[in-house]
Protein backbone atom coordinates (compact mmCIF):
# COMPACT_ATOMS: atom_id res chain seq x y z
CA UNK A 1 0.00 0.00 0.00
CA UNK A 2 0.84 3.60 -0.59
CA UNK A 3 1.73 5.21 2.96
CA UNK A 4 1.06 8.88 3.20
CA UNK A 5 1.85 9.55 6.75
CA UNK A 6 3.88 12.25 6.54
CA UNK A 7 3.85 15.46 3.48
CA UNK A 8 6.21 17.97 3.43
CA UNK A 9 5.63 21.54 1.58
CA UNK A 10 8.06 23.72 -0.06
CA UNK A 11 7.55 27.28 -2.07
CA UNK A 12 6.83 26.82 -5.73
CA UNK A 13 9.36 29.10 -6.55
CA UNK A 14 12.19 27.05 -4.34
CA UNK A 15 12.77 25.00 -7.59
CA UNK A 16 16.39 24.69 -6.38
CA UNK A 17 15.34 22.57 -2.95
CA UNK A 18 14.02 19.52 -5.27
CA UNK A 19 16.59 17.31 -4.70
CA UNK A 20 16.11 18.33 -0.85
CA UNK A 21 12.63 17.48 -1.30
CA UNK A 22 13.44 14.19 -2.95
CA UNK A 23 15.78 12.85 0.18
CA UNK A 24 13.73 14.54 2.68
CA UNK A 25 12.11 11.16 4.03
CA UNK A 26 8.93 12.46 3.45
CA UNK A 27 6.04 10.05 2.19
CA UNK A 28 4.83 12.82 0.28
CA UNK A 29 6.35 16.20 -1.26
CA UNK A 30 4.58 19.39 -2.24
CA UNK A 31 5.38 22.63 -3.99
CA UNK A 32 2.65 24.87 -3.07
CA UNK A 33 1.25 27.85 -5.39
CA UNK A 34 -1.06 28.83 -2.74
CA UNK A 35 -0.18 29.69 0.59
CA UNK A 36 3.48 29.15 -0.49
CA UNK A 37 3.91 31.60 -3.53
CA UNK A 38 2.62 35.13 -3.53
CA UNK A 39 -0.06 35.98 -6.03
CA UNK A 40 2.08 38.43 -7.94
CA UNK A 41 4.17 35.71 -8.63
CA UNK A 42 2.05 32.72 -9.31
CA UNK A 43 2.02 33.09 -12.83
CA UNK A 44 6.10 33.27 -13.21
CA UNK A 45 6.07 30.02 -10.72
CA UNK A 46 3.37 28.03 -12.59
CA UNK A 47 5.80 26.91 -15.52
CA UNK A 48 9.02 26.95 -13.20
CA UNK A 49 7.36 24.33 -10.73
CA UNK A 50 5.53 22.24 -13.32
CA UNK A 51 8.80 21.64 -15.43
CA UNK A 52 10.32 20.00 -12.26
CA UNK A 53 7.55 16.76 -12.60
CA UNK A 54 8.60 15.98 -16.19
CA UNK A 55 11.61 13.43 -15.41
CA UNK A 56 9.05 11.06 -13.90
CA UNK A 57 8.64 9.46 -10.70
CA UNK A 58 11.66 6.94 -9.84
CA UNK A 59 11.33 3.49 -7.14
CA UNK A 60 11.43 4.93 -3.56
CA UNK A 61 10.87 8.63 -3.97
CA UNK A 62 8.34 9.90 -2.53
CA UNK A 63 4.80 10.75 -4.01
CA UNK A 64 5.31 14.66 -5.33
CA UNK A 65 2.39 17.16 -5.11
CA UNK A 66 1.13 20.22 -6.36
CA UNK A 67 -1.05 22.20 -4.08
CA UNK A 68 -3.06 24.71 -6.66
CA UNK A 69 -5.12 27.11 -5.59
CA UNK A 70 -9.05 26.56 -4.71
CA UNK A 71 -10.36 25.76 -8.64
CA UNK A 72 -13.76 28.54 -7.46
CA UNK A 73 -10.98 31.23 -8.20
CA UNK A 74 -9.09 32.43 -11.45
CA UNK A 75 -5.48 31.20 -10.15
CA UNK A 76 -7.18 28.17 -9.23
CA UNK A 77 -8.25 27.56 -13.04
CA UNK A 78 -4.59 28.69 -14.42
CA UNK A 79 -3.13 26.53 -12.25
CA UNK A 80 -5.65 23.20 -13.50
CA UNK A 81 -5.16 24.63 -17.22
CA UNK A 82 -1.26 24.62 -16.52
CA UNK A 83 -1.67 21.09 -15.06
CA UNK A 84 -3.89 19.69 -18.25
CA UNK A 85 -0.84 20.66 -20.63
CA UNK A 86 1.84 18.93 -18.44
CA UNK A 87 2.96 15.80 -20.39
CA UNK A 88 4.60 14.71 -17.15
CA UNK A 89 2.11 15.59 -14.09
CA UNK A 90 2.53 15.33 -10.47
CA UNK A 91 1.47 12.48 -9.11
CA UNK A 92 -1.24 14.31 -7.51
CA UNK A 93 -3.05 17.29 -6.51
CA UNK A 94 -3.44 18.97 -2.91
CA UNK A 95 -7.04 20.89 -3.58
CA UNK A 96 -7.53 23.78 -0.69
CA UNK A 97 -10.41 25.76 1.05
CA UNK A 98 -13.20 22.76 -0.35
CA UNK A 99 -16.46 22.60 0.74
CA UNK A 100 -18.27 20.71 -1.09
CA UNK A 101 -17.70 17.33 -3.38
CA UNK A 102 -19.44 18.75 -6.45
CA UNK A 103 -15.99 21.01 -6.57
CA UNK A 104 -13.84 17.43 -6.48
CA UNK A 105 -16.29 15.75 -9.11
CA UNK A 106 -15.81 18.92 -11.36
CA UNK A 107 -12.01 18.60 -11.03
CA UNK A 108 -11.89 14.70 -11.47
CA UNK A 109 -14.05 15.31 -14.58
CA UNK A 110 -11.78 18.03 -15.92
CA UNK A 111 -8.91 15.72 -15.01
CA UNK A 112 -9.54 12.47 -16.49
CA UNK A 113 -9.22 12.56 -20.19
CA UNK A 114 -5.41 13.84 -19.65
CA UNK A 115 -4.36 12.07 -16.71
CA UNK A 116 -6.51 9.23 -15.41
CA UNK A 117 -3.79 8.14 -12.45
CA UNK A 118 -3.43 11.81 -10.76
CA UNK A 119 -4.96 11.77 -7.08
CA UNK A 120 -6.45 14.15 -5.16
CA UNK A 121 -5.64 15.46 -1.80
CA UNK A 122 -8.59 17.59 -0.27
CA UNK A 123 -7.68 20.46 2.27
CA UNK A 124 -10.71 20.51 4.50
CA UNK A 125 -10.27 24.34 5.99
CA UNK A 126 -13.93 25.68 6.80
CA UNK A 127 -17.15 25.13 8.98
CA UNK A 128 -18.59 24.14 5.97
CA UNK A 129 -16.20 21.60 4.64
CA UNK A 130 -16.00 19.44 8.15
CA UNK A 131 -19.69 20.08 7.68
CA UNK A 132 -19.61 17.82 4.32
CA UNK A 133 -16.74 16.17 4.89
CA UNK A 134 -18.47 12.75 4.50
CA UNK A 135 -19.60 13.39 0.97
CA UNK A 136 -16.10 15.26 -0.23
CA UNK A 137 -14.26 12.16 1.09
CA UNK A 138 -16.78 9.80 -1.28
CA UNK A 139 -16.76 12.38 -4.37
CA UNK A 140 -15.03 10.18 -6.37
CA UNK A 141 -15.80 6.91 -5.17
CA UNK A 142 -17.47 4.51 -8.25
CA UNK A 143 -15.59 6.70 -10.88
CA UNK A 144 -13.21 6.17 -13.24
CA UNK A 145 -9.89 8.27 -13.04
CA UNK A 146 -8.49 10.71 -10.71
CA UNK A 147 -9.32 9.57 -6.95
CA UNK A 148 -9.41 11.49 -3.27
CA UNK A 149 -6.72 9.25 -1.53
CA UNK A 150 -6.64 11.37 1.33
CA UNK A 151 -8.97 14.08 3.35
CA UNK A 152 -6.62 16.73 4.78
CA UNK A 153 -7.70 19.03 7.43
CA UNK A 154 -5.91 22.23 7.24
CA UNK A 155 -5.72 23.21 11.33
CA UNK A 156 -4.30 26.68 10.77
CA UNK A 157 -7.25 28.00 8.37
CA UNK A 158 -9.63 26.39 10.04
CA UNK A 159 -8.86 27.91 13.55
CA UNK A 160 -8.94 31.15 11.93
CA UNK A 161 -11.98 30.77 10.34
CA UNK A 162 -14.17 29.72 13.53
CA UNK A 163 -11.69 32.58 15.66
CA UNK A 164 -9.97 29.47 17.71
CA UNK A 165 -7.05 28.77 18.99
CA UNK A 166 -4.85 25.84 17.86
CA UNK A 167 -5.56 23.99 20.87
CA UNK A 168 -6.40 20.32 21.04
CA UNK A 169 -10.24 21.45 22.60
CA UNK A 170 -10.82 23.54 19.58
CA UNK A 171 -9.93 21.23 17.18
CA UNK A 172 -11.09 17.91 18.72
CA UNK A 173 -15.18 17.80 16.94
CA UNK A 174 -12.88 18.89 13.08
CA UNK A 175 -10.83 16.38 13.81
CA UNK A 176 -13.32 13.61 14.65
CA UNK A 177 -15.58 14.35 11.53
CA UNK A 178 -12.00 14.74 9.44
CA UNK A 179 -11.23 11.36 10.47
CA UNK A 180 -14.69 9.59 10.42
CA UNK A 181 -15.11 10.76 6.98
CA UNK A 182 -12.00 8.97 5.70
CA UNK A 183 -12.62 5.84 7.54
CA UNK A 184 -15.91 5.80 6.12
CA UNK A 185 -14.78 6.63 2.64
CA UNK A 186 -11.54 4.22 3.04
CA UNK A 187 -9.35 6.81 2.22
CA UNK A 188 -6.17 8.85 4.19
CA UNK A 189 -6.92 11.16 6.80
CA UNK A 190 -4.24 13.96 7.19
CA UNK A 191 -3.81 16.54 10.64
CA UNK A 192 -2.22 19.66 10.13
CA UNK A 193 1.05 21.24 11.04
CA UNK A 194 3.22 21.74 14.10
CA UNK A 195 4.49 24.82 13.73
CA UNK A 196 7.04 24.95 16.26
CA UNK A 197 9.91 23.06 15.10
CA UNK A 198 11.96 22.93 18.10
CA UNK A 199 8.74 22.08 19.94
CA UNK A 200 9.83 18.32 19.88
CA UNK A 201 8.04 16.81 22.47
CA UNK A 202 4.85 18.92 21.83
CA UNK A 203 4.95 17.54 18.49
CA UNK A 204 5.64 13.85 19.69
CA UNK A 205 2.62 14.19 21.74
CA UNK A 206 0.40 15.65 19.24
CA UNK A 207 1.52 13.31 16.52
CA UNK A 208 0.55 10.51 19.22
CA UNK A 209 -2.34 11.38 20.22
CA UNK A 210 -4.03 12.21 16.70
CA UNK A 211 -2.74 8.58 15.55
CA UNK A 212 -4.57 7.00 18.19
CA UNK A 213 -7.74 8.61 16.63
CA UNK A 214 -7.66 6.82 13.71
CA UNK A 215 -5.51 9.69 11.40
CA UNK A 216 -3.13 8.49 9.30
CA UNK A 217 -0.70 11.21 9.01
CA UNK A 218 0.46 14.69 10.00
CA UNK A 219 1.37 17.30 7.84
CA UNK A 220 4.90 19.78 7.99
CA UNK A 221 6.89 22.34 6.64
CA UNK A 222 10.42 21.42 8.31
CA UNK A 223 12.03 18.34 7.83
CA UNK A 224 13.54 17.44 10.96
CA UNK A 225 9.83 16.53 12.03
CA UNK A 226 9.39 13.77 9.63
CA UNK A 227 10.99 11.05 11.83
CA UNK A 228 9.27 11.88 14.82
CA UNK A 229 5.53 12.13 12.54
CA UNK A 230 6.79 8.46 10.98
CA UNK A 231 7.54 6.79 14.34
CA UNK A 232 3.77 7.96 15.39
CA UNK A 233 1.96 6.35 12.59
CA UNK A 234 4.38 3.55 12.13
CA UNK A 235 3.51 0.56 14.19
CA UNK A 236 5.87 -0.93 16.42
CA UNK A 237 7.57 -4.41 16.27
CA UNK A 238 5.32 -5.02 19.64
CA UNK A 239 2.31 -4.07 17.56
CA UNK A 240 3.19 -5.83 14.66
CA UNK A 241 3.47 -9.33 16.98
CA UNK A 242 -0.01 -9.12 18.13
CA UNK A 243 -1.59 -8.70 14.53
CA UNK A 244 0.27 -11.47 13.70
CA UNK A 245 -0.79 -13.54 16.29
CA UNK A 246 -4.32 -12.03 15.79
CA UNK A 247 -4.70 -13.40 12.78
CA UNK A 248 -2.94 -17.04 13.24
CA UNK A 249 -5.79 -17.21 16.07
CA UNK A 250 -8.60 -15.86 13.92
CA UNK A 251 -7.95 -17.93 10.94
CA UNK A 252 -7.17 -20.91 12.95
CA UNK A 253 -10.67 -20.99 14.96
CA UNK A 254 -13.07 -18.70 12.52
CA UNK A 255 -15.52 -19.31 15.17
CA UNK A 256 -14.72 -16.44 17.13
CA UNK A 257 -14.05 -18.13 20.42
CA UNK A 258 -9.83 -17.38 20.07
CA UNK A 259 -8.09 -16.11 22.38
CA UNK A 260 -4.56 -13.86 22.17
CA UNK A 261 -3.11 -12.58 25.94
CA UNK A 262 -5.99 -14.08 27.09
CA UNK A 263 -8.30 -11.52 25.31
CA UNK A 264 -11.26 -12.64 22.95
CA UNK A 265 -10.55 -12.39 19.31
CA UNK A 266 -13.47 -11.11 16.96
CA UNK A 267 -13.44 -9.90 13.67
CA UNK A 268 -13.68 -7.25 14.73
CA UNK A 269 -10.07 -7.35 16.60
CA UNK A 270 -9.04 -8.91 13.44
CA UNK A 271 -9.94 -5.83 11.26
CA UNK A 272 -7.42 -3.80 13.97
CA UNK A 273 -4.76 -6.28 13.42
CA UNK A 274 -4.98 -6.12 9.72
CA UNK A 275 -4.83 -2.41 9.41
CA UNK A 276 -1.71 -2.74 11.52
CA UNK A 277 -0.31 -5.43 9.26
CA UNK A 278 -1.00 -2.61 6.34
CA UNK A 279 1.05 -0.15 7.61
CA UNK A 280 4.03 -2.21 9.50
CA UNK A 281 7.31 -1.41 8.22
CA UNK A 282 8.90 -1.98 5.01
Amino acid sequence: MTLRRSVLFYPALSTERWDEAMSSGADMIVFDLEDGTVPARRAEARPLVLALYAGGKEGGQPLRLLRINNPRTEDGIRDLIAVLDCAAPPDGLILPKIEHAEEIRWVADLLRPRHPDMELIVLIESPRGVKNAMEIASATQGTTGPQVSCLFLGTADFSASIGSDLGWDALAHARAETVLAAQEAGIDAMDGVWFDPTDEAGLIEEARRIASMGFTGKASYDQIQIAHIHAAFTPTAEQVDWAERVLAAAAADPLGTARVDGKMVNESIARRARRIIARRPL
